[in-house]
């Protein structure tokens, strides 16, 4: 077994380690001098990352602040650190060069700060739980959906409750990431916090749908800043640390969870449980979190500058564009209407707008245009879209499928949507595994879009005469692909990369997949309501306004009993339409798996970085 092997093996035998490091980095660990450096990506974000000089084989930390994806740690760090580091101290300069010059923390100021006892503890146990609630917000109002549209009335509105989520943080999530660099980790940490908690506050005492989706849209924002964390997977696939158990836990159970509250509380309790553990969050942070000062000789006002904030606001012009168009798109409001052209090519417009403001920003940019025209980056992208668009497409939908079709309850469809749940896990370990024992990667992402596209097209399948033995199945199957699938991108582009372009690869990334989540979520509410509501007009006597205004599954309680089975079948149709179409995303993924580079972590020299 290669040396690298060897370590990867140790590390993955002692994970754990990763939480009690995540909690230092907040504390005191990042941009430190001695072993350690800051490395600044080009876009002003940065990863949390650690390399292994094999030839010296002594450990340099590298710490970088990054921009990534829905489910990801706030922070991490693997803890090694040597008498060495002049290599850092190099590289600390270099970036204090780029972006104002930092300052350095000596090796014995940096162990003083590092977290013990009880103190690393609590930092523990906050980092977790708010690494466990980001990672359920994602999806906790997937189950309640349904309930929150008909208390509202509002069937058009169901796309908007998790997209208007996902929509604020992939527009301002590669602005955010420079919040980091410029500003102190600590209050950027608690501001962000606390506008998450004031998106959730907002959600909980809704009295209108338009209030629901502003609190989302806020939990969002917060969201962006909360999500910066350490993506890029080295080589010792970092994937298996109890960090990410919990975020991805937070994600995958949401629905069951917002499903049990829904029906032994109220909806409003998906959003009262972000609160509870609040105050313990900001107290440890504010009290026990105590960073050195990184000196800067730029002004606020010049740090502000600095960041992407055209970029931002156009990719939120854009996005806003095509999720109307596609919310109001022959439902309200006819396909062939000026209004919805002009969205359409309002988005086509704007983003082409802020892809130029990005390609002549150049290694300034937040997203790298140089990375996204090379093959592996281009071919990992859209392997990454399909990954977004069918994992939150399935989590969304599938409790709908159980509530309308087969008339369950919120708590029901939570339980029903076990198999998904414990096969997404399990297959995310099992790749995790696999990628870090073998060396490759290519095999574990064909197997997850082939798993995604067969277990999608199963779903699609099925109707009210469905048994429970083939649900299950068909949620294992899509489980499998999701959790094998999610994952890959990022491991992918650590991979084949070089070191300097991870963090800018980790961004990108993560902003694919965020933003093709935004999207077909609401590509997915658009297909259904359209079908849905088009398959009513065939129904002889059926009030079709009534049954939309009804919302989602409570026109079981306002159609005739002679009406209830065709109207079912309707939403039945809507639903495999849905369904088909993440199948057909997941085989586009496929087969953009066979244009990326195939290349094992073996076969990579050294520490196993090699430029592709």
């Amino acid at each position: 077994m290669h040396d690298q092997d060897i370590e990867l093996d140790h590390s993955l035998r002692t994970g754990s380690a990763g939480i009690g490091a995540e909690a230092a980095t907040l504390c005191g660990t990042a941009r430190r001098g001695g072993s350690a450096a800051v490395g600044v990506t080009t876009g002003g974000m940065s990863l949390l990352d650690v390399e292994i000089d094999s030839k010296r084989q002594q450990a340099v930390d590298s710490v970088d602040l990054a921009s990534p994806g829905v489910e990801m740690s706030l922070f991490e760090l693997e803890a090694r650190m040597d008498k060495g580091g002049e290599e850092g101290d190099d590289r600390l300069a270099a970036a204090g060069r780029g972006e104002g010059e930092v300052g350095k923390v000596s090796e014995e100021e940096k162990r003083e700060q590092l977290p013990k006892g009880i103190r690393l503890v609590l930092l523990m146990l906050a980092m977790l739980l708010v690494e466990t609630l980001v990672g359920l917000d994602n999806t906790i109002v997937a189950s309640s959906t349904v309930t929150i549209a008909n208390d509202f009335h509002a069937l058009t509105d169901v796309g908007w409750y998790g997209s208007a989520y996902l929509l604020t943080c992939c527009s301002f999530q590669p602005l955010f990431g420079r919040a980091y660099h410029f500003f102190p980790q600590k209050w950027v940490f608690l501001f962000a916090f606390c506008v998450f908690e004031l998106g959730s506050l907002v959600a909980a005492l809704a009295t209108s749908s338009a209030m629901l989706i502003a609190g989302r849209a806020i939990q969002g924002l917060g969201y962006a800043v909360l999500a910066i964390s350490a993506n890029s997977l080295p080589i010792r696939m970092q994937a298996l640390m109890t960090h990410r158990v919990c975020s991805g836990f937070g994600t995958v159970v949401g629905p069951l969870i917002g499903g049990v509250l829904t029906s032994k509380l109220s909806w409003r309790w998906c959003f009262w449980v972000n609160l509870l553990p609040s105050p313990f969050v900001f107290v440890i942070i504010f009290f026990f979190c105590n960073p050195p000062r990184i000196p800067q000789t730029l002004s606020v006002r010049e740090r502000l500058v600095r960041m992407d904030w055209v970029g931002a606001f156009l990719l939120l012009g854009a996005t806003v564009c095509l999720l109307l168009a596609l919310q109001e798109g022959g439902i309200t409001t006819p396909w062939r209407s000026s209004k919805i052209i002009g969205l359409l090519v309002g988005f086509c417009v704007i983003f082409l707008a802020f892809l130029a403001l990005q390609a002549y920003l150049g290694e300034k940019s937040s997203i790298s245009m140089r990375l996204l025209r090379t093959r592996n980056m281009a071919a990992a992208s859209f392997v990454n879209f399909a990954s977004g668009s069918s994992y939150y497409s399935m989590l969304y939908y599938i409790p709908i499928f159980f509530q309308t079709v087969e008339g369950s309850s919120p708590i029901r469809s939570g339980i029903q949507m076990l198999p998904l749940i414990f096969l997404n896990m399990a297959a995310g370990i099992v790749v995790g595994w696999v990628c870090s024992h073998y060396g490759t990667f290519h095999w574990c992402m064909l197997a997850g879009t082939t798993f995604s596209s067969l277990g999608a097209g199963l779903l699609a399948s099925m109707d009210e005469n469905t048994t429970m033995g083939q649900w299950v199945g068909y949620q294992m199957i899509a489980g499998a692909g999701m959790g094998a699938l999610y994952m890959m991108s990022f491991i992918a582009s650590q991979i084949l990369l070089p070191p300097s372009d991870r963090s800018k690869a980790a961004s990108l990334v993560c902003f694919v997949q965020i933003f093709s989540a935004t999207a077909w979520v609401s590509a997915s509410g658009a297909l259904y309501q359209n079908s849905f509501k088009n398959g009513l007009m065939s129904v002889p006597g059926l009030d079709v306004q009534q049954v939309l205004d009804s919302g989602v599954s409570s026109f079981r309680n306002v159609v005739a009993p002679d009406q209830l089975l065709p109207v079912t079948k309707i939403a039945d149709r809507a639903l495999f339409k849905v369904f088909l179409a993440v199948a057909v995303v997941a085989a586009v993924g496929f087969v953009a798996v066979f244009a990326v580079e195939w290349k094992g972590i073996g076969k990579r020299g050294g520490d196993g970085e090699k430029e592709s």
